[in-house]
């Protein structure tokens, strides 16, 4: 486990790496699902080491399983082509990509919120 947030959800999974490498190294990271649209709640079968699909459409980017969109990132496409402001770093979202779960948020009840990676 990582943390336990005041609410009870835990965030479990891999602690890295930080988001500065990760811009620097031109991964964004992803650290979690828009709550606009809701996500989908097959959300709750994503596990530790999945990959998704990532693709843009419009100003925003879907997570996609086999059966359609899990969600929608909280990625904005006014971040595309700013500067990181920790480390300069130019923040570069791509078109599509594959989205490597490393975190999930879970409930209190062990439920699967969030994902993030």
């Amino acid at each position: 486990m990582i943390s336990t947030r005041t609410n009870g959800d835990r965030l479990v999974g891999y602690a890295g790496p930080f988001a500065e490498n990760l811009y620097a190294a031109g991964t964004p990271p992803v650290h979690g699902l828009a709550s606009k649209p809701p996500p989908s709640d097959r959300v709750a079968d994503v596990r530790v080491g999945a990959q998704h699909r990532v693709r843009r459409e419009d100003d925003r980017w879907l997570v996609e399983d086999d059966e359609g969109v899990l969600g929608v990132l909280r990625w904005r496409a006014a971040d595309d082509g700013r500067r990181h402001a920790t480390t300069g770093a130019t923040i570069r979202l791509p078109a599509d990509g594959v989205l490597h779960v490393e975190r999930l948020v879970l409930s209190p009840d062990g439920v699967v919120k969030d994902v993030g990676g």
